[in-house]
């Protein structure tokens, strides 16, 4: 395993960001689907259970939904849409986050039109790679879920819950797995311009030979995922000392309705405040892979993979002035 400084990683993710701040734009786009989530998880409580279908014959939800479809529709078309949207800037705006880094390391121009441009180049190559991995995924979970689900149809238990937790042991790998070839093939497609299938099998040798740098890397995002946590609630501490004295002060001035202003006002702010932080921490978190990619896919003195892959062309380079790690193509004649 390299020796491999996270903290400079960090240290010099955090001094890229912040002295190019065009990136969080990108960060922001990278979370907007995120934000369109509208998945929701009542609480499992008895008392839940038992309120919800009595609040669903209080307002008569099929009476409802039947004389307000066409609205109804449209909405969730509208949302559909801005969330397919919203996906599409997500991915290249992840294009335009590695190359921009690239960039800066390089002392090339970088600003948020050359990266815009940057991701919109990648964006199919990126999206193929996601796409094909999402299939294998979907295609190992119906492989191992189907004999699982005929010996639970066929009141076979003991096998099928034992059959059950060897597929989840295998499955598990393969997700990671999975994760670690999702982002390591998209650095090697924006920054080394390869093809997707190639792009894959880089990915793939180099995990391989870091998969334990790789593991401790994502480890870290915890303790930071646990201190962006902290931030927050100080972010919202600090709202709510701040507009609740604005709100006492409109009390005193406006009754209900000054605090109801500076209750709206306040979370509006803590609004802005999460959305702005987490646009900067996931700017942070790709250009630190970004520099963890470089890092590990820098090859060393007397370091040479040589193996055959048909049709596609030697890489050069990578963010500085060394080149990364590929596997050299030889054409057959």
């Amino acid at each position: 395993m390299p020796n491999i400084d996270y903290l400079k990683i960090f240290r010099d993710a955090w001094k890229i960001i912040w002295k190019n701040r065009f990136l969080w734009w990108f960060g922001l786009f990278l979370i907007m689907p995120g934000i369109l989530n509208l998945q929701y998880s009542p609480q499992r409580d008895n008392n839940s259970q038992e309120n919800w279908p009595a609040a669903f014959e209080k307002i008569h939800l099929q009476e409802f939904l039947a004389n307000h479809a066409t609205p109804i529709a449209f909405a969730l078309g509208i949302l559909s849409v801005l969330f397919l949207v919203f996906l599409v800037i997500r991915l290249i705006s992840r294009g335009a986050l590695i190359k921009s880094t690239q960039r800066i390391l390089k002392n090339e121009p970088a600003d948020f039109r050359l990266g815009f441009k940057d991701g919109k180049k990648y964006f199919w190559k990126i999206l193929t790679i996601l796409f094909f991995s999402g299939l294998a995924i979907v295609f190992f979970i119906i492989v191992l879920a189907i004999p699982i689900i005929i010996l639970f149809n066929a009141k076979s238990y003991i096998i099928g819950g034992i059959l059950a937790l060897i597929a989840i042991i295998i499955l598990i790998p393969l997700l990671i797995l999975c994760k670690y070839l999702q982002v390591y093939a998209s650095f090697y497609i924006v920054l080394a311009d390869l093809k997707p299938w190639l792009a894959v099998e880089n990915a793939y040798m180099l995990f391989k030979k870091n998969i334990l740098s790789s593991i401790i890397m994502s480890l870290l995002f915890i303790p930071l995922g646990i201190i962006s946590f902290f931030v927050l609630i100080a972010l919202f501490l600090t709202i709510l000392i701040v507009f609740g004295l604005i709100g006492l002060v409109l009390f005193f001035i406006l009754k209900d309705t000054g605090a109801i202003i500076a209750i709206v006002l306040g979370l509006l702010a803590f609004i802005l405040a999460a959305i702005l932080f987490y646009s900067i921490f996931s700017a942070f978190s790709e250009v630190s892979w970004v520099l963890f990619f470089h890092v590990i896919a820098t090859p060393k003195e007397k370091e040479k993979i040589k193996e055959k892959v048909s049709e596609e062309k030697t890489v050069s380079a990578l963010p500085t002035t060394e080149a990364m790690k590929t596997i050299k193509t030889e054409t057959d004649k």
